[in-house]
């Protein structure tokens, strides 16, 4: 698939994940759900299971074609089209959020623009909306090719 910061917003939008009752978070969150949708739309498959088991598979290389990267390059390559996450683990259950293209470079953690599916769905807000602010140093990111 060709990559571009268009398709990658296109792709994103078209899971309508605030409004998408597949993303609803009665009875559990969904977080890996709409992550692996994106991600299979974008023709980079995440691993399966819950985030605290895409977070071990990804930190242990088990998904071919995904490489670790800083926040500031997680949102360059979603600005250019690459799928990119970020990921904790948590005690229970992690959370993933998918980095969507912002249409310009960042500086703080806190500026990264996402998409999740949570307790709360956001199309497009930026990350500190997903943890509070102490867990935000913990969030590893991820690249596809």
């Amino acid at each position: 698939m060709a990559r571009s910061a268009s398709t990658y917003a296109s792709v994103i939008d078209g899971f309508k994940v605030e409004t998408n009752k597949k993303y609803s978070p009665v009875g559990g969150t969904k977080c890996n759900i709409f992550a692996q949708d994106v991600m299979s739309a974008m023709s980079a498959p995440l691993p399966s299971g819950l985030a605290n088991q895409m977070a071990d598979d990804l930190l242990n290389k088990k998904a071919p074609g995904w490489s670790s990267v800083t926040f500031q390059d997680a949102q360059k390559r979603a600005n250019l089209g690459y799928p990119t996450i970020g990921i904790k683990k948590a005690d229970g259950h992690g959370h993933v959020v998918v980095v969507r293209p912002k249409g310009s470079s960042i500086t703080i953690l806190k500026e990264v623009q996402i998409a999740q599916a949570g307790t709360k769905n956001y199309n497009s807000n930026t990350i500190n909306y997903s943890w509070v602010a102490a867990d935000l140093p913990g969030v590893k990111f991820y690249t596809h090719d």
